[in-house]
């Protein structure tokens, strides 16, 4: 059976790694810990939602695993690409949701999530991630 673990938050720089600490209305909702008996991550389902922005604009937004819940290596998944484009009324807002099946080994242990966008700033970038480990 599946288990979730999810965080979210604002990534409101380019280049500047991120740690997503926070869920909703709990502003410290503690250590991302791996439950009990699972020994891996098969899913990271990620929602993005980029304010709209005045000029014509591209980035790529990825996330990390670090911790010692993790069993190998720390890795580096691209979630999304995204652009802007000028419109009369100032902009464009763009949001996805994205389900990335993946086998990332877990172990007990505590994983930090950490955002990131690159390329060129698009100004503040919104994230909620969730680990489905099994």
């Amino acid at each position: 059976m599946a288990s979730y673990r999810s965080r979210e938050g604002d990534i409101t720089a380019v280049d500047t790694k991120t740690e997503l600490t926070t869920l909703g209305s709990q502003a410290t909702p503690g250590a991302l810990l791996v439950p009990g008996a699972a020994t891996r991550i098969v899913q990271i389902i990620a929602a993005i939602g980029i304010a709209p922005v005045a000029t014509a604009k591209q980035a790529a937004i990825f996330i990390r695993l670090e911790g010692d819940g993790l069993d190998q290596e720390s890795p580096s998944i691209m979630v999304q690409g995204a652009g802007g484009l000028v419109t009369t009324s100032g902009g464009e807002m763009y949001g996805n949701l994205v389900i990335i099946p993946v086998e990332i080994k877990a172990k007990a242990g505590a994983i930090a999530i950490f955002a990131e966008m690159a390329g060129v700033d698009l100004g503040t970038v919104t994230i909620g991630v969730t680990l489905v480990f099994q």
